[in-house]
């Protein structure tokens, strides 16, 4: 009986491990009270499921590609606790850093955040894996500080690296 347990280890379940722990399945979050910004950046705006921001921000991506503006870093506001609201009633705004001066035609917008204080949390983690481990880390410290989310959080993804900002 045993014999046929470490072929199936060895075929299915150590491979398994490796890519979870390959994309970041297993990383810690990080967190830092510092001074972020200021961000400008282009957006769309997405009402509904967050789990279609993905698709709203290659959308934004391929606007700004047409209106021929260098984008920087993808950003997403999330504007709605999903804890808290219905998925058709979620708002956000996705879209990605823009240099100074740049403008853009609708359905785009251009927004600033200003520098300001924000307690950061950071997962090292592909972008599939690490939104969900940045916001469970956020929720557990809050709690634990008796603190309340607020809201928008910032969203930047930067080299494998998720930057979640929210203000203090």
């Amino acid at each position: 009986m045993k014999k046929q347990w470490l072929p199936f280890l060895l075929a299915f379940v150590l491979p398994l491990i490796l890519i979870f722990w390959w994309w970041g399945g297993f990383s810690q979050a990080r967190f830092e009270t510092t001074q972020r910004g200021p961000y400008r950046y282009a957006y769309l705006t997405q009402q509904g499921d967050y789990a279609k921001l993905p698709e709203k921000q290659q959308e934004a991506l391929t606007r700004l590609q047409q209106q021929n503006v260098k984008t920087g870093t993808p950003i997403a506001l999330l504007m709605s606790d999903p804890r808290e609201s219905a998925k058709r009633d979620r708002m956000a705004r996705v879209g990605y850093l823009v240099e100074e001066g740049v403008q853009v035609e609708a359905p785009l917008a251009i927004d600033t955040i200003p520098a300001r204080q924000v307690l950061l949390v950071e997962v090292k983690a592909q972008l599939l894996l690490a939104p969900g481990k940045a916001y469970s880390a956020l929720i557990d410290y809050l709690d634990d500080k008796q603190m309340q989310l607020k809201l928008p959080t910032v969203e930047l993804y930067r080299d494998g690296v998720l930057s979640v900002e929210m203000n203090i």
